[in-house]
């Protein structure tokens, strides 16, 4: 397959407790300055907190409710067709608040994205 093109439903996701993330495109698969994923988070769960100290993150919520924390304290509800803009260095993480898993399309400034857990 042509590695402009990724195909989530042919790749394999990298499963967590919490749900799963299937990456798209990085450095990894020859995208030069960004990251892209699927992330879905189940109902009931939040993924670690965390943040990007090399790159922005903009999340965009397809399906699913997310209570969504950034930095230390502010806190956001997410529905469908919100996104929200994450400055590199800011910690953040997400809920699922509804009955389904919420899915969102992950996008990242670096085509090598850092991560620094809590």
């Amino acid at each position: 397959m042509d590695r402009r093109v990724a195909d989530a439903a042919t790749m394999s996701p990298h499963e967590y407790p919490w749900g799963r993330i299937t990456w798209l495109h990085s450095g990894k698969t020859g995208a030069e300055g960004l990251t892209v994923g699927e992330v879905v988070i189940n109902p009931g769960q939040a993924n670690p907190v965390h943040a990007h100290p090399n790159c922005e993150e903009v999340l965009y919520l397809v399906s699913g409710e997310l209570d969504h924390m950034l930095g230390d304290e502010e806190m956001l509800h997410m529905t469908p067709g919100m996104s929200i803009l994450i400055p590199d260095g800011v910690k953040h993480n997400a809920r699922c608040t509804s009955a389904q898993p919420a899915r969102m399309l992950v996008v990242y400034s670096s085509a090598y994205r850092e991560v620094e857990n809590e």
